[in-house]
This record gives C-alpha cells, structure tokens and sequence, in this order.
C-alpha cells in the first residue's frame, strides 16, 4: 500500500508530525492511503494515484461538522466521493454517515502513535500534569484543584483561544517541543485527561442543520453542555510514559473502546471528585503500579505499525 502525506493544514510538531507514515510505504499499484488534512484535495495525489483503491485517514471527526467550508472551499461530505474507504477517529459519525449513504465506507480505528515516542522511565517529578488549551469550563476548573499540588501545565502562547490566554498566567511550561512534553509526562504521577470537543456557540446552528443530525450520538448534547466526543491521544501519551492516566468521565466514554476502566486508568466525575482522585493516588502511589504497567502494554496495541496493518488486513478481507 502507497502511504501519501500532506501536513501543510497541520499545526507544526502536533501528532501528525510524529506518526512518518510513510516509513511503512509499500507502492503495490492498487491501493493508496492518503493523510493530513490537504491530502484530500491534494490534486497532485490524485493524478499521481489516478485507477488505485484510495482511503483516507481523518483524525479530527466529528469537528469538521462544526465548521462552515474548509479553506479549500470544502464541505465535510465533499470528501466523501474521492475516497472508496474513509478512517475515523469518531464511532458515532462513522455510523451516522454510513447509515445516512447505506453503504460501509466509514470505518473507526484507534489513534496511532509511534513507538519511538516512547520515553524511558523517569523519576516521578511531579503530582499531576495537563497539556493543551482551556476550552471549556471543566478545564478552569481542573487548573484550580491542579494548582494545590506540585503541577505542570503546558500549553502554547500563540494560535490560542481567549479562555487558554486568560490561563497563561498558571503555565508552568510554555511552547515545549512534543518530545520534551512526552518527557515532562513521564515525570509526572498522573495525567489529566478529557476527550471531549468544546462547541462554540456560532457552532451551534451548523451542526444542528446537517441532514438527520439527530441521528448522530456524537451531537447529543449539542445546545445543551455543547461538547461532543473525541479521543485524545494524551491517554496514549500518559499510558507511554507510565503515567496514570485520570479522566473525565462523560457521556460517550470513548476511551472504553481502548483501555479498562479499573484496571488501566481512573475515572473522575467532577472537580471535587478529582481532587479525591489525586490525593487517594498520591496517598498510595505504589498501589497503582499494576495499573501503569497494564495501560502500557495495552497502548503497544495503538502504534503506527499495528495501524498499517489493520487498514492491510481490511483490504485483504474486503477481496
């Protein structure tokens, strides 16, 4: 299978940068992946791959639902048509769409991560970490109980929301480069984690129009709590790191998919509960090794690798 990559829509040095794809390339003439967000409408792809089987990796759903047209003057459902097979990393619109179009086309996988990100164990540091932005209210109010033990929170200082910059004051790491914030996970005890996607409230309406949206459980609480599911690969960042991943638990639970609750990560189901959470783990620390160990053998299922040979392995059983 040829492996096509166009990161040009991508933020520079986020997970797409790390996943070299294309290392596994092996041009059979028949079937094609492309990935990054520009390679679906990257023509030269499409001449270069003119009679293959082309599949697509789409590692943002259900968020392009949310968006008016793209910068390439594009819709969500103008994608559809160039690709025989479309990976997502959302269940819910994978079935809604394939649902809405009576055929198989979507298909849901796990995100992918590359075992060299892999750090080496490093002396616990620190109590609790989280990066990325402030999105929403869960993530203030994560950073006010963080803040009562030794933390580290890592975010950038540009391309941010008004919530993250009003934030940025309690950054303890600003703008690290993505291995060195693998490193800064790995030493720390636990990771706080949320997959969730915040909805803007000019979101509201264009998620709402889309045909049978109803229909979709991955906007079931759109103009309600305005949050939708999405797995975020800082579980399989913690998991890597032998850091003990905490994390909200809401409507969807999509990590269940991947991971244990119970026996590879820790559910928390609001700030006071993660409060709990935190002392209880840091109170008895070496009781929760077992669990640091399972999720990471758990997360070597979830690497580039196991993810090229999944898409091969569908191929083969669609003949």
């Amino acid at each position: 299978m040829l492996i096509l990559e166009d990161l040009s829509a991508e933020i520079p040095d986020t997970n797409s940068y790390h996943w070299n794809l294309e290392e596994l390339s092996e041009d059979d003439n028949k079937n094609v992946l492309m990935y990054g967000y520009n390679s679906s409408a990257n023509i030269q792809f499409h001449n270069q791959t003119d009679g293959y089987n082309k599949i697509y990796f789409n590692n943002w759903a259900p968020c392009e639902f949310a968006q008016k047209k793209d910068h390439n003057g594009m819709t969500p459902f103008n994608y559809d048509d160039k690709f025989s097979t479309i990976y997502s990393i959302c269940p819910y619109t994978s079935k809604w769409l394939n649902e809405a179009q009576d055929l198989k086309k979507y298909k849901y996988i796990f995100y992918p991560f590359h075992k060299n990100l892999i750090p080496s164990i490093q002396e616990k540091k620190y109590d609790v970490i989280y990066h990325g932005g402030i999105h929403g209210k869960e993530h203030a109010s994560a950073l006010q109980v963080m803040k009562n033990f030794n933390y580290r929170y890592c975010t950038m200082t540009y391309g941010i929301n008004n919530l993250t910059t009003f934030f940025l004051p309690m950054a303890t790491n600003t703008n690290l480069q993505f291995k060195d914030k693998i490193n800064l996970v790995a030493q720390s005890k636990i990771s706080i984690c949320y997959n969730l996607v915040h909805v803007m409230p000019e979101q509201i309406e264009r998620i709402l129009s889309r045909n049978n949206s109803n229909k979709n459980e991955a906007f079931k609480t759109v103009g309600k709590w305005n949050v939708m599911p999405q797995f975020k690969t800082r579980i399989h960042e913690a998991a890597i790191s032998r850091t003990l991943n905490l994390v909200r638990k809401d409507e969807w639970n999509v990590i269940e998919d991947f991971y244990e609750p119970e026996k590879d990560f820790l559910y928390f189901d609001d700030e006071a509960d993660l409060k709990s959470k935190i002392v209880e783990v840091l109170e008895n620390w070496d009781q929760y090794s077992d669990m640091i160990e399972n999720a990471y053998e758990k997360s070597l299922n979830y690497t580039t690798d196991k993810f090229i040979d999944k898409i091969k392995k569908d191929i083969n059983d669609d003949l």
